[in-house]
């Protein structure tokens, strides 16, 4: 599985946009990709996927013991694409624990399938810097305006 996390210094630069185009253009090639929403404190992919409500996801795993990760995988209308909300509307999931955050990681990485691409929230805390480095390489996301590039420069 080729991992790609998507990440920026700033919101509103176009991560979101970038993951669900990137998910969809090689899910049309044939490849099994899966698009996570790790935003965790402004999950919004599901909108630019056309997907009104998940139901559950990240969040209902990590805060019911009951529900598998399995159960948050959603199937988009994009042959060979799936989808994990990551709940934004549970209070406190911004801020997940190290351990959490490990147990997120370790099902992530059991998923088969050929691309994982990480929709990431803004900024360098330890939660997006943890989820950036699950891969050699990733893309930083930002627009031509100082504070974008700059925000870009210190997530680097």
């Amino acid at each position: 599985m080729t991992i790609i996390p998507i990440a920026s210094g700033k919101g509103g630069v176009g991560k979101s946009l970038l993951a669900a185009n990137l998910g969809i253009v090689l899910a049309n090639r044939g490849s099994r990709v899966a698009v996570a929403d790790l935003d965790f404190g402004g999950s919004n992919l599901h909108l630019i996927l056309g997907i009104r409500s998940a139901g559950r996801g990240i969040g209902t795993f990590l805060t019911n013991r009951e529900t598998d990760f399995s159960k948050a995988i959603v199937e988009t209308d994009y042959q060979g694409l799936s989808f994990i909300p990551g709940d934004g509307e549970i209070p406190g999931l911004a801020n997940v624990s190290a351990g959490q955050k490990r147990k997120i990681i370790n099902r992530l990485k059991k998923l088969d399938t050929d691309f994982l691409i990480l929709d990431l929230g803004a900024g360098t805390s330890f939660t997006v810097m943890d989820f950036f480095l699950l891969s050699a390489k990733g893309v930083i996301v930002a627009t031509p305006t100082p504070t974008s590039l700059v925000n870009a420069y210190l997530c680097i």
